[in-house]
């Protein structure tokens, strides 16, 4: 029977460690990525699985050519098996699916540009994942996906850990660990996570310490030998998963979970990002507001762009304009000014680039509206793509009590709630923290819940609570509907409100709170509670928070 050994390898390597601070990308290419690059240009038979956000690919081909001739020279050779899925390292589940498919069209023309190709390999900024992702690869041309493996044990246990699996359809490997087996096959990952570290000792917030040490290229070349010494085979994720199909692995099925990150009980899912303030000045909830709203803009450019184009006009300067428009959204995006610990720079990154993506989209905007002699406010529809004079309307709103029990967590709470039809509520509340904890919770009567996994924003599933073996659960929501029952629906405004979801198995309830949090800020929140049936809540959801209406 034949035995197979194999070292695997994934760098991932994030020009915007710290977004913004510009010091950080030079020395992130030439003291952290440069040098192992030459490290595997010197061995040539070492491989290895390198994860490069677009981004990163422009900044080298800008500032670093001859670092794009290296990777190329390595991929060519069949080292380095190059996995790249977007642009700027986004939390990409916490926004809807247009802007992942934008991200992926950019990023594609980045990698032409550079002579690169991409793997099938899928990995993103955080090890972000979730149920509807394996969708959205087959969609790519992605064939196998990399999870952490604490991710996917923090929802359901895995007594004996498979080289490979089948999820939907799609393959997943699950990474970090070493010394696993499974019958004829042996295998270990030499690194699963940040390449920065690993030839420096430290991350780039140590700007005056990151620098290539040679003890660590040592210390990385002894681990190699030891490994090969000892009958291991570097491969490739890809060649791995190859591999396995020769010798008759049969990939066991892997249950869907829900949205979630590596290191999942350090960062709670996509709380870290959305909810969980680590420091003074950080402002998760502000920021990813700001960007939704940032993202109505961009969508409004966009969508006019394709009105005046079909009526005939010439929208190439504004189309130009646009490609920047979207960078700067999908920059504003990044996962890091809202992470484990931003920085001052790194807060300010998000929102300045949020800013520059609402100017240029109205630099769009202005232009289109002059070469289309309109003069008057208008409405641009982003969900048909179609543009119509603005005509002040009424809506009538009447004041009445909350439809459903809602706790408010804080200090100065004050909240008004409004009838708005039937079965549609808007509640407006402000308030400020209490102990560093600002929110509401509402009871959760049922085993279940509802909502619309990332990037399956049109569409909504049911959550049996009790298939986890968490007790919490962290969902993003970038539709911003979550269903209590099938009845009753919470739909979060998420150009004043965006942030995680926390469903609590164990005290029933369902938290839109954030923790740590300075108690002099103050949120002014909005939200909806539709009592109706699933299809009415998702469209409404879809209105506010997928395809908005721009006034300009």
């Amino acid at each position: 029977m034949r035995y197979m050994k194999a070292l695997l390898t994934l760098y991932h390597f994030n020009i915007q460690f710290i977004a913004g601070d510009e010091a950080t990308y030079h020395l992130n290419v030439t003291e952290g990525f440069e040098p192992l690059l030459d490290l595997y240009l010197k061995n040539p038979e070492w491989k290895a699985n390198l994860e490069l956000q677009g981004h990163y690919l422009e900044f080298c081909e800008e500032e670093y050519p001859h670092v794009i001739d290296k990777l190329k020279k390595l991929c060519e050779r069949g080292q380095i098996e190059l996995i790249s899925v977007h642009y700027s390292d986004q939390i990409y589940l916490a926004y809807p699916r247009e802007d992942m498919e934008l991200s992926e069209k950019i990023n594609n023309e980045i990698l032409s540009k550079c002579g690169l190709r991409r793997s099938k390999v899928f990995f993103a900024q955080e090890n972000f994942f979730g149920p509807k992702v394996p969708r959205y690869m087959k969609r790519h041309g992605y064939e196998i996906a990399l999870i952490d493996r604490s991710y996917y044990e923090y929802f359901r246990s895995l007594p004996r850990i498979a080289p490979y699996y089948r999820y939907d359809d799609v393959y997943v490997v699950l990474g970090r660990g070493e010394g696993f087996k499974y019958d004829n096959v042996e295998w270990s990952w030499l690194w699963y996570g940040d390449g920065e570290p690993v030839l420096t000792g430290k991350s780039p917030y140590s700007l005056f310490d990151y620098r290539t040490r040679d003890e660590l290229i040592g210390k990385l070349e002894a681990k190699i030998k030891n490994y090969r010494d000892r009958g291991y085979q570097l491969m490739t994720v890809s060649d791995f998963v190859e591999q396995l199909k020769l010798l008759n692995i049969v990939p066991p099925a892997l249950p869907r979970v829900p949205e979630g990150a590596w290191n999942m009980k350090d960062c709670r899912g996509v709380y870290q990002w959305m909810g969980f303030y680590a420091s003074p000045y950080e402002m998760d909830v502000e920021i990813r507001s700001l960007t939704f709203k940032s993202r109505k803009y961009t969508l409004g450019a966009l969508s006019f762009i394709k009105w005046a184009k079909e009526k005939g006009y010439d929208v190439s300067s504004e189309e130009n304009i646009l490609n920047k428009t979207i960078k700067h959204q999908l920059l504003a995006e990044v996962s890091d000014s809202t992470g484990w610990s931003p920085t001052f720079v790194e807060v300010g990154y998000s929102i300045k680039e949020a800013h520059l993506a609402i100017f240029y989209s109205l630099k769009v905007i202005n232009s289109l509206k002059k070469k289309c002699n309109i003069t008057e406010k208008i409405v641009i529809n982003t969900r048909d793509d179609t543009v119509t004079p603005f005509r002040e309307q009424q809506v009538k709103m009447n004041e009445t009590k909350l439809p459903i029990t809602i706790d408010f967590v804080g200090n100065d709470v004050s909240t008004k709630c409004y009838t708005l039809d039937k079965y549609e509520y808007l509640i407006k509340v402000e308030l400020k923290p209490r102990g560093g904890v600002a929110g509401f919770k509402v009871p959760l009567h049922t085993n279940y819940i509802i909502y619309s996994p990332s990037l399956a924003d049109d569409e909504v599933t049911t959550l049996n609570l009790g298939e986890y073996s968490c007790e919490k659960l962290y969902l993003p929501l970038p539709n911003g509907l979550l269903g209590l029952d099938k009845e009753t629906f919470i739909i979060k405004n998420n150009e004043t409100m965006h942030l995680a979801a926390i469903v609590d198995k164990h005290q029933k309830f369902v938290g839109f709170l954030t923790e740590g949090v300075p108690d002099y800020r103050e949120f002014k929140w909005e939200f909806y509670v539709i009592k109706g049936s699933a299809e009415q809540a998702l469209n409404k959801a879809l209105e506010i928070n997928i395809y908005p209406k721009l006034v300009v």
